[in-house]
């Protein structure tokens, strides 16, 4: 009988300390003291604490930064082959247009040599041979699409005739060539046309 008293004694006490914490916590006061000294009861096998790592601080302002695809930068010789480009272009199609003014033949030669030392310059080729990393860099930074529209220019350049490639320094004929489709042809058919209006 005692025994039940003890055990109906420790169940009321408990319901009032309970009753109490949640009292005070929806009161929104803090827990006394001796709520904080009290042991735990658990009906379950207890189990480790999980181990939480601690969180970086939050920051104060979320940036999000733009969602686009960075801008290659072109290399450094990419200006100044645009300008060999666009010479190139602007005295072939002057030449094909007045194969027999001297000007524009001149303009056409110095325009085409300046853009074939260029190429020629980055190919890397020498008396051992050619450094075959710089020969396909070269390739690649001489095929852009304006590459592609001075190659077609000077090729109806030089179906004109009136110029060749032994108009251009040795060393840049190959490339003269390759950008020619051909060799070309010296004789200038504004001389034939003249000898024909003599007779």
């Amino acid at each position: 009988m005692v025994q039940h008293l003890r055990l109906a004694a420790l169940a009321g006490l408990l319901f009032m300390l309970a009753y109490g914490g949640v009292a005070w916590t929806l009161a929104g006061a803090s827990f006394p003291a001796f709520y904080l000294a009290l042991p735990s009861f658990s009906l379950a096998s207890p189990k480790p604490a999980p181990r939480v790592a601690a969180l970086p601080a939050a920051p104060s302002r979320i940036v999000i930064a733009p969602s686009r695809e960075p801008t290659p930068v072109p290399d450094d010789g990419y200006v100044l082959r645009d300008k060999l480009r666009s010479a190139a272009l602007r005295a072939s199609y002057a030449y094909a247009l007045s194969p027999c003014e001297r000007m524009a033949k001149e303009n056409l030669v110095a325009a085409i040599t300046a853009y074939a030392k260029a190429w020629h310059n980055s190919m890397g080729c020498g008396p051992n041979g050619c450094d075959y990393n710089r020969l396909n860099a070269a390739a690649a930074a001489f095929s852009t699409p304006l590459d592609m529209r001075v190659r077609e220019a000077v090729g109806a350049a030089f179906d004109k005739r009136g110029v060749s490639i032994d108009d251009f320094p040795a060393p840049l004929r190959i490339n003269v060539a390759m950008l020619a489709r051909g060799r070309g042809d010296p004789v200038s058919a504004c001389a034939e046309t003249s000898v024909q209006v003599v007779r």
